[in-house]
């Protein structure tokens, strides 16, 4: 039903053997669909991003998604899947900013990023991180507690955001230790709160955390993702792009 709309989503649907099993991604996609605008509204969302990768750069993401489409984490279904498509959120960033021969980077034995481009014939590094709920959120989506949304963000979550940023900084000079290159580190958040009404106050909260806590040699970029309470975020220790 929906297959001209979303020709790249029907593609990553095409790789999944048996729809019906439990561990499968898209299961009931179309009637889904169907009943839910707001889900329709995300898939054509992701379909205007995979549609603008090159044709090398989409299939290298569909080859690197593959075994995550029917990998289902018990308590956070297919959280991976879902980060793996959102480095086509970070290669179009590259290519907003000017750069050329932008590329997924194949896997090796030693760490690397995801992605690297031309910048005016400097390298450009980046690495792609989507930081996912906490554990407590999942239980309270799970039914299995109670829960409320608050309007601070946790140490815990500074914390973890540091040890991502530095992580990334690290795959990036494995891969390269070279003094001229650029490195980008591509955050997308997924915060306990679901409908976004704490957002500016987190991204406020994390930007003067940064402001205290920099991380050396790296250029910070969030997505900020659409959500119900949407608005769009600036900050002065990372770029943002907003939906």
């Amino acid at each position: 039903m929906f297959r001209k709309a979303l020709p790249r989503v029907y593609e990553l649907i095409g790789l999944i053997k048996d729809r019906s099993a439990p561990s499968a991604y898209f299961q009931d996609f179309d009637n889904s669909l169907r009943l839910e605008p707001l889900k329709k509204q995300v898939w054509l969302a992701r379909e205007a991003e995979l549609d603008k990768l090159d044709e090398n750069a989409w299939d290298c993401l569909k080859k690197e998604a593959r075994p995550y489409l029917t990998s289902r984490d018990p308590k956070r279904g297919w959280e991976q899947l879902i980060s793996i498509l959102n480095q086509a959120r970070a290669y179009l960033y590259l290519q907003s900013i000017g750069c050329s021969t932008v590329h997924f980077i194949p896997r090796s034995k030693k760490e690397t990023p995801d992605l690297e481009g031309d910048l005016n014939g400097s390298k450009v590094l980046c690495e792609v991180k989507t930081i996912q709920i906490s554990d407590e959120e999942v239980s309270v989506r799970s039914g299995e507690k109670a829960g409320e949304t608050k309007n601070e963000v946790t140490p815990e979550f500074c914390r973890k955001l540091l040890a991502v940023l530095s992580k990334a900084r690290e795959q990036m000079l494995a891969y390269d230790g070279g003094t001229n290159a650029r490195r980008v580190v591509y955050v997308v958040i997924n915060f306990d709160d679901l409908l976004g009404e704490y957002k500016a106050e987190y991204y406020q909260q994390i930007d003067a955390f940064l402001a205290q806590n920099p991380v050396a040699g790296i250029e910070i970029v969030f997505h900020n993702q659409w959500t119900a309470f949407h608005t769009a975020i600036a900050m002065k220790s990372a770029t943002v792009v907003n939906e």
